[in-house]
């Protein structure tokens, strides 16, 4: 029990410290303010979905339940199906674990469990702030309070059976393929695809309006098994709910317990293949391109994380072009083509500013960082490669966006600019930001590219500077009586100041605290 227990802790630790002990503290206090943050974002939804009810006169307030059960089921999915490979079979420790005296059953154990705990934190951010407004203005029952704290600790265990049974299948069938990390990619958004389908099948806005709705979730019977348990003081559904999970958990323990020492072995083992070594003279700086090129494309994970906002972006750009509703109601509301693309500029700003990829290409450098800083490059090279090729890979989706868009609602040719022009320069101010926060805040000593990708100081800060940015601007306009134009005009000059001071910090400072960086 010892063991099983000491265990949990390291492996929960691990997912959020590095092997440095300044870099452990720094993480510390870094997961810490991401959990805060988080949680006063929910606590701001919540509050704002009580006042939008309150404003259309509905008394439902079991729409606060429904809403925050699958939201938390959306994060618990995207953080566990990023977890179970890493943790389970590609942990750094396995190899140390083995050869130790210790049971196989509780080293799996203890990665489920700290797996789920981890998933218990972020559950907790997303559905008791909603909860606590729903006792508030729905009463307080035991009944109901019991289904919800029980219900809270059985909810995660049907997510991770899932990412745990999809994650080992995947692997399983990319060792057997040459582009492994190209399956692994093309899975993930085709997953993630096929999930966000049935997410917008539940109807929402009939929960919202008739709180006898107990079907908004059929495509996911144990997320409407907990609501139901919650709003209608109902044990019944709670006690389905556990048979399912005792059930499944035992499953996942049976499953892992089976695969796990074959699955590690494979996994990171390397294959040889015999190939030819051949030069090709190129520029340094085409190299340092195709280098990052190869980083990039090397990590499914990073991909996916990076990418998700920009194809969400292309999607949603497609969607309008079929569904014209959206846009049909601003083109009522502005009837001016260059006020929508001012609008739809917001918009793109917003996605951009959720998908960084430059704001750990240093760190994904890792050990390897030294010896690109010993090669005859200068660093200015190095520092621009990484923020051009992250600019690179985001150009085409902004402007196929831009384009269909324009072209759906008939833009006039200065809207279609505005749109396209302050999208990609916004893109490009992005990446100069994310590589200028990667410089700082660096961090070359995780092996694990979901840590260094979703929990790096330098990625959350490159996702929340932009994103305060855009949701600032947005506010102030909302409170000040000014003509639209010319609070773009006036936006786009501060944008423009800072664009010139990054520029001003990469040309003659960043290659100074590049070569302090060991």
């Amino acid at each position: 029990m010892n063991k099983l227990i000491t265990l949990i802790k390291i492996n929960f630790l691990s997912a959020i410290n590095t092997s440095t002990k300044r870099q452990s503290k720094l993480n510390k206090l870094l997961f810490g303010f991401v959990i805060l943050f988080l949680l006063g974002i929910s606590s701001f939804y919540a509050y704002s979905f009580v006042i939008s009810l309150k404003e259309a006169n509905i008394t439902n307030f079991n729409f606060l339940i429904g809403f925050s059960v699958l939201a938390s089921n959306f994060v618990l999915l995207f953080l566990f199906l990023s977890s179970c490979t890493n943790v389970l079979y590609k942990g750094q420790d396995n190899d140390l674990l083995f050869s130790m005296p210790i049971k196989k059953s509780t080293i799996i154990l203890s990665k489920l469990i700290s797996i789920l705990l981890l998933g218990y934190i972020y559950q907790f951010v997303f559905i008791v702030p909603f909860a606590v407004l729903y006792y508030i203005y729905s009463g307080i029952n035991f009944v109901s309070i019991s289904c919800f704290l029980l219900g809270f600790f059985i909810q995660p265990v049907v997510v991770l059976t899932i990412c745990c049974i999809l994650s080992c299948f995947a692997s399983y069938i990319s060792k057997k393929l040459k582009h492994k990390n190209i399956f692994h990619t093309i899975s993930l958004f085709v997953f993630f695809g096929v999930f966000l389908y049935f997410y917008m099948q539940i109807d929402l806005f009939s929960l919202m309006l008739n709180e006898n709705g107990n079907s908004f979730v059929k495509y996911f019977p144990w997320i409407n098994w907990y609501y139901l348990s919650i709003t209608k003081n109902n044990l019944l559904f709670l006690l389905y709910n556990l048979i399912l999970s005792g059930f499944l958990i035992s499953l996942t323990y049976l499953f892992v317990y089976k695969t796990f020492f074959n699955m590690c072995t494979e996994l990171n083992s390397t294959i040889k293949t015999k190939s030819k070594i051949y030069f090709n003279k190129k520029s340094a700086f085409a190299s340092l391109i195709k280098k990052e090129a190869k980083k990039y494309f090397s990590s499914p994970m990073y991909i996916f994380n990076t990418l998700f906002a920009y194809i969400l972006a292309l999607g949603f750009a497609i969607y309008c072009s079929i569904d014209k509703s959206i846009f049909n109601f601003a083109i009522n509301v502005f009837d001016n083509s260059i006020y929508i693309s001012i609008c739809c500029v917001v918009l793109f700003c917003f996605f951009i500013s959720t998908g960084n990829i430059s704001s750990v290409s240093l760190s994904m450098e890792r050990t390897s960082l030294s010896l690109l800083k010993s090669m005859p490059i200068s660093y200015n090279k190095i520092i621009w490669s990484k923020i051009l090729f992250a600019f690179f890979v985001e150009f085409p989706f902004i402007v196929v966006s831009t384009i269909i868009i324009s072209i759906s609602y008939k833009f006039s040719f200065v809207a279609f600019l505005i749109l396209m022009l302050f999208s990609l320069f916004f893109c490009l101010f992005t990446c100069m930001l994310g590589i200028t926060l990667n410089i700082w805040f660096p961090n070359l000593n995780s092996k694990n590219d979901t840590v260094l990708v979703k929990q790096s100081l330098s990625s959350f800060m490159s996702v929340v500077i932009p994103l305060v940015l855009v949701l600032v601007a947005t506010i102030v306009y909302l409170y000040v009586s000014i003509n639209l134009i010319y609070y773009f005009l006036i936006c786009l000059c501060l944008l423009v100041v800072l664009f010139v001071s990054l520029l001003c910090y990469i040309v003659f400072c960043a290659n100074k605290k590049l070569q302090k960086i060991s």
